[in-house]
């Protein structure tokens, strides 16, 4: 007679969410507890954390579509400028700023960077440069990619790591 009644309910979770009906199929199979929000929860945690991880990764590949370009058609200084446009097309609010040096406070800090984390490099007594982390150069250097270097346009350079200020993960 339960599983009769939670198959009806299930059937009409069904058109309700999909989160529901989930939950619900679960519960029929002993996989969920009755508190179907811990478990929803749990599953969203689950999710951004995966989201986080994909778009650290997704950031590069996006960036890495702009190379040899100017996105932003500004004519200097404008790194900062680039990074936010990139963190704005994964969905994430950037500094909000056009100084580089702004990402040395933005996400959380680091101490092993990983592919699409932020590097923030020392560029003179004021000026910075900032751009996303790629890989490790084989004589030790950091390869970032990053806007407004090489020659003006969107490019994949290598930093010796004495210039990096900060690394900073993407939030």
């Amino acid at each position: 007679m339960l599983r009769m009644l939670l198959a009806v309910i299930v059937s009409l979770c069904a058109f309700a969410s999909h989160s529901y009906a989930d939950n619900a199929a679960r519960l029929i199979e002993g996989r969920a507890s009755l508190d179907t929000r811990i478990d929803r929860d749990r599953d969203d945690d689950k999710r951004s954390e995966k989201r986080s991880r994909r778009s650290r990764g997704d950031v590069v590949a996006l960036a890495e579509r702009y190379l040899g370009t100017n996105p932003t058609k500004m004519s200097r200084l404008w790194c900062a400028n680039f990074l936010g446009m990139m963190e704005k097309k994964v969905g994430r609010a950037g500094s909000g700023s056009n100084m580089a040096r702004s990402y040395a406070s933005y996400g959380s800090r680091v101490a092993k960077p990983q592919r699409g984390d932020i590097a923030v490099l020392a560029r003179g007594k004021r000026g910075g440069h900032v751009g996303y982390f790629v890989g490790w150069a084989p004589n030790g250097k950091a390869i970032l990619i990053s806007g407004n270097s090489r020659g003006g346009k969107v490019s994949k350079g290598q930093y010796s790591t004495s210039r990096i200020i900060a690394w900073r993960r993407p939030a």
